[in-house]
Protein backbone atom coordinates (compact mmCIF):
# COMPACT_ATOMS: atom_id res chain seq x y z
CA UNK A 1 0.00 0.00 0.00
CA UNK A 2 1.34 3.54 -1.11
CA UNK A 3 1.34 6.39 1.80
CA UNK A 4 0.99 10.12 1.33
CA UNK A 5 1.94 12.56 4.26
CA UNK A 6 -0.31 15.73 4.58
CA UNK A 7 1.03 18.48 6.48
CA UNK A 8 -1.71 21.00 6.43
CA UNK A 9 -3.21 22.94 9.20
CA UNK A 10 -6.52 24.29 7.94
CA UNK A 11 -8.68 20.94 8.56
CA UNK A 12 -11.16 21.60 5.82
CA UNK A 13 -8.48 21.43 3.34
CA UNK A 14 -7.08 18.64 4.83
CA UNK A 15 -10.21 16.73 4.21
CA UNK A 16 -10.80 17.50 0.61
CA UNK A 17 -6.87 16.69 0.58
CA UNK A 18 -7.46 12.81 1.92
CA UNK A 19 -10.95 12.69 -0.37
CA UNK A 20 -8.91 13.90 -3.28
CA UNK A 21 -6.23 10.91 -2.78
CA UNK A 22 -7.06 8.40 -0.32
CA UNK A 23 -8.25 4.84 -1.87
CA UNK A 24 -8.26 1.30 -1.18
CA UNK A 25 -4.29 1.30 -2.51
CA UNK A 26 -3.32 4.56 -0.67
CA UNK A 27 -3.49 5.36 3.23
CA UNK A 28 -3.17 9.34 4.18
CA UNK A 29 -1.84 10.35 7.04
CA UNK A 30 -2.07 13.73 8.19
CA UNK A 31 -0.84 16.61 10.46
CA UNK A 32 -1.68 19.68 11.50
CA UNK A 33 1.57 21.26 11.94
CA UNK A 34 5.27 21.43 11.40
CA UNK A 35 6.35 19.75 14.64
CA UNK A 36 3.84 17.23 14.97
CA UNK A 37 5.02 15.96 11.14
CA UNK A 38 8.52 16.16 12.38
CA UNK A 39 8.03 14.00 15.38
CA UNK A 40 6.79 11.61 13.27
CA UNK A 41 9.53 11.64 10.12
CA UNK A 42 11.80 11.11 12.85
CA UNK A 43 10.48 8.17 14.53
CA UNK A 44 10.73 6.53 10.73
CA UNK A 45 13.65 4.42 10.73
CA UNK A 46 12.51 1.44 8.72
CA UNK A 47 12.33 2.35 4.81
CA UNK A 48 9.21 0.22 4.38
CA UNK A 49 7.30 3.23 7.22
CA UNK A 50 8.07 6.29 5.48
CA UNK A 51 5.85 8.01 2.97
CA UNK A 52 5.94 7.53 -0.41
CA UNK A 53 5.08 11.26 -0.86
CA UNK A 54 4.51 14.24 1.40
CA UNK A 55 2.16 17.05 0.60
CA UNK A 56 3.06 20.19 2.61
CA UNK A 57 1.53 23.49 2.95
CA UNK A 58 3.39 26.83 3.39
CA UNK A 59 1.81 28.64 5.89
CA UNK A 60 1.41 26.54 9.31
CA UNK A 61 1.63 27.35 12.86
CA UNK A 62 4.94 26.90 14.56
CA UNK A 63 6.99 26.47 11.78
CA UNK A 64 6.50 27.27 8.24
CA UNK A 65 6.68 25.35 4.78
CA UNK A 66 10.25 25.89 4.00
CA UNK A 67 11.62 25.17 7.94
CA UNK A 68 9.79 21.42 7.33
CA UNK A 69 11.16 21.06 3.50
CA UNK A 70 14.73 21.79 4.83
CA UNK A 71 14.46 19.59 8.27
CA UNK A 72 12.72 17.01 6.23
CA UNK A 73 15.32 17.32 3.59
CA UNK A 74 18.45 16.21 5.87
CA UNK A 75 16.99 13.37 7.48
CA UNK A 76 18.26 10.46 5.75
CA UNK A 77 15.40 8.36 5.92
CA UNK A 78 13.22 10.63 3.70
CA UNK A 79 15.76 12.43 1.43
CA UNK A 80 14.55 10.75 -1.30
CA UNK A 81 10.86 11.07 -0.37
CA UNK A 82 9.13 13.57 -3.18
CA UNK A 83 8.13 16.78 -1.45
CA UNK A 84 5.60 18.35 -3.07
CA UNK A 85 4.31 22.19 -1.27
CA UNK A 86 0.65 22.55 -2.01
CA UNK A 87 -0.79 25.85 -1.05
CA UNK A 88 -2.88 28.74 -1.68
CA UNK A 89 0.16 30.89 -2.31
CA UNK A 90 1.29 31.62 -6.44
CA UNK A 91 4.18 34.12 -5.15
CA UNK A 92 6.89 33.71 -7.65
CA UNK A 93 9.46 34.37 -4.63
CA UNK A 94 7.89 31.12 -2.68
CA UNK A 95 8.41 29.25 -5.89
CA UNK A 96 11.68 29.74 -5.89
CA UNK A 97 12.39 29.70 -2.77
CA UNK A 98 10.69 26.12 -2.75
CA UNK A 99 12.67 24.45 -5.61
CA UNK A 100 15.75 25.69 -3.86
CA UNK A 101 15.60 24.49 -0.51
CA UNK A 102 14.65 20.79 -2.44
CA UNK A 103 11.10 20.71 -3.38
CA UNK A 104 9.85 18.13 -5.48
CA UNK A 105 6.87 20.10 -6.99
CA UNK A 106 4.57 23.56 -6.12
CA UNK A 107 1.04 23.22 -6.80
CA UNK A 108 -1.55 25.86 -6.20
CA UNK A 109 -4.78 25.20 -4.38
CA UNK A 110 -7.90 25.92 -6.84
CA UNK A 111 -10.16 27.48 -4.97
CA UNK A 112 -12.79 25.13 -7.87
CA UNK A 113 -13.43 21.83 -5.87
CA UNK A 114 -13.35 19.80 -9.29
CA UNK A 115 -9.99 21.38 -10.24
CA UNK A 116 -8.60 20.87 -6.52
CA UNK A 117 -9.41 17.47 -7.16
CA UNK A 118 -8.04 17.23 -10.62
CA UNK A 119 -4.58 18.52 -9.43
CA UNK A 120 -4.39 16.03 -7.05
CA UNK A 121 -5.14 13.33 -8.56
CA UNK A 122 -2.47 13.91 -11.22
CA UNK A 123 0.08 14.76 -8.16
CA UNK A 124 -0.74 11.33 -6.61
CA UNK A 125 -1.18 9.69 -10.24
CA UNK A 126 2.53 10.80 -11.13
CA UNK A 127 4.27 10.76 -8.02
CA UNK A 128 2.97 6.91 -7.14
CA UNK A 129 2.59 5.25 -10.67
CA UNK A 130 4.67 6.79 -12.92
CA UNK A 131 7.74 7.92 -11.23
CA UNK A 132 9.97 5.23 -9.92
CA UNK A 133 11.81 6.32 -6.80
CA UNK A 134 14.83 4.97 -4.84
Amino acid sequence: MKKIMTIEDNEDHALLIRRGIESADCSVSHYADGVAALKACEQIQNFDDRPDLILLDLQLPGMNGFEILSAIKKMPSLSYVPVVMLTTSARREEIEKAYQLGANGYVVKSEDFAMLMTKLKLVKDYWLSVVESP
